[in-house]
């Protein structure tokens, strides 16, 4: 059997993939991986979930939303029938895994196949998802990427705009929060580990946002370019599968870098873990598989 992984903490994956997919690629891509966190009730809901997603970005036309609703839910049912029992059976091997001291090596080899998932699907539903942008029109993409440019300028304020420290508070939290997750409240000695390998990574912000910027403008440059061209599908998918294409050297390293401190963190955390943490744990992931087995074996709704 291959390797795919559920999705890790999105501390883990930032920096790998590029921020917002960018309206109907994020919107379908991202609630079919967050299935791996959602309940059975919230499953069953994707397929209008997702097409309200898309229409928030999109004032789609009545022939595109009848596009849209084949698209979700032909792949919703993919999903549903083929990913959800691989969840299963990994959030089983994991807590076997688990059971004993976490290397950082063991974090990272997790990390790697989240992204085997992360790419089987998008590879998957990249010519859906280029079969409806192609009938967008030039005033629905204007319209995108007015509210994409929005979006950067609040994102520039809301980080940018922040001191550093500010900024590595921020990230504390965000860290602990998914811990919290998984193994509950952490003791104080845990949370300062935590804060100690956290105050050593770089401090990428300014280098995120740009490469989110360079990212756009080859996807509108990509879809102002649609009409008639035979190689839109293949340049697509390639643009979502290597959105680190545009990035400097530099930058990978320092991404790589931070990485790198996050598997050790992680490891150092859950090698720590009190009985009760990993109690916790271990019934999260458990109610996990259950789930992930229950939904597999419903019928699509």
């Amino acid at each position: 059997m291959a390797r795919p992984r559920i999705s890790l903490p999105a501390f883990l994956v930032a920096g790998r993939r590029g921020s917002c997919w960018r309206a109907f690629a994020l919107a379908l891509l991202a609630s079919l991986v967050l299935a791996a966190c959602v309940t059975r009730i919230a499953y069953g809901q994707l397929d209008w979930l997702t097409r309200w997603y898309v229409n928030s970005y999109f004032d789609l036309n009545d022939s595109q939303e009848q596009l849209a609703r084949k698209i979700i839910g032909r792949n919703l049912a993919w999903h549903r029938a083929t990913q959800l029992p691989l969840y299963a059976e990994y959030i089983r091997d994991l807590r076997a895994g688990l059971g004993g001291p976490v290397s950082a090596e063991f974090i990272a080899q997790q990390y790697g196949t989240t992204l085997v998932l992360w790419d089987q699907s998008l590879r998957h539903m990249s010519p859906d998802i280029a079969r409806l942008l192609v009938t967008l029109s030039d005033e629905q993409l204007s319209g995108f990427f007015a509210e994409l440019e929005e979006r950067n300028a609040e994102l520039r304020e809301e980080y940018s705009g922040h001191n550093p420290e500010a900024r590595r508070k921020k990230q504390d939290r965000s860290i602990l929060r998914a811990f919290r997750w998984f193994s509950g409240s952490l003791s104080r000695d845990q949370e300062a580990v935590v804060k100690s390998y956290s105050a050593e990574m770089h401090d990428l912000t300014e280098q995120w946002l740009g490469r989110r910027v360079a990212w756009q403008a080859a996807f509108r440059e990509l879809l102002e370019n649609r009409s008639g061209n035979a190689d839109f599908g293949t340049r697509l998918m390639a643009l979502l599968l290597d959105p680190n294409q545009f990035d400097s050297p530099e930058y990978r390293q320092l991404v790589a870098a931070n990485r790198a401190i996050v598997f050790a963190m992680v490891a150092d955390v859950l090698s720590s873990s009190s009985p009760k943490q990993r109690r916790h744990l271990d019934d999260r992931l458990s109610g996990l598989a259950a789930d992930f087995d229950e939904l597999a074996r419903a019928p699509a709704r």
